[in-house]
């Protein structure tokens, strides 16, 4: 079974890898705050550009505003969790989603600061992502 994999934040990076993650046949879910940008997506997929035309494709990706995070309690848990918002939103991020990571589940940060320890602060080193764990996407990222 793949990994469930769960991107909070579909903005610029976490929708760009998320996008890309899905369109490779990956198990991705993208949360976002936004409701517009969430009806959007649903709507017209999520419109990913790159630097040749085979780059640029229209994704469509399961997508949940924040006030439906928690229709992960009725469904399997989550593998990976990848936090994608701004540095001072880490905290409160990782805490929703952390209650539904899978047993040995874990937390990536994909950020434009440093900011595992505030990660490891609520889910523990051994649930953040990184070093032995590059192979989880099995070779296709």
């Amino acid at each position: 079974m793949k990994p469930r994999i769960a991107v909070m934040g579909a903005g610029a990076v976490g929708g760009y890898v998320g996008g890309h993650l899905s369109r490779l046949g990956h198990d991705v879910t993208l949360i976002d705050p936004w409701p517009e940008h969430v009806e959007t997506i649903r709507a017209k997929g999520l419109d990913l550009a790159g630097m040749t035309p085979e780059e640029c494709v229209v994704v469509k990706v399961p997508t949940m505003h924040l006030t439906e995070v928690q229709d992960f309690a009725k469904q399997r848990p989550i593998d990976i969790a990848i936090v994608s918002v701004k540095s001072y939103d880490t905290e409160w991020a990782t805490t929703m989603i952390a209650q539904y990571l899978a047993p040995g589940g874990y937390v990536v940060s994909l950020q434009n600061c440093i900011n595992e320890e505030r990660i490891a602060a609520i889910v523990g080193w051994g649930a953040r992502g990184g070093g032995d764990r590059g192979d989880d996407f099995g070779g296709s990222v």
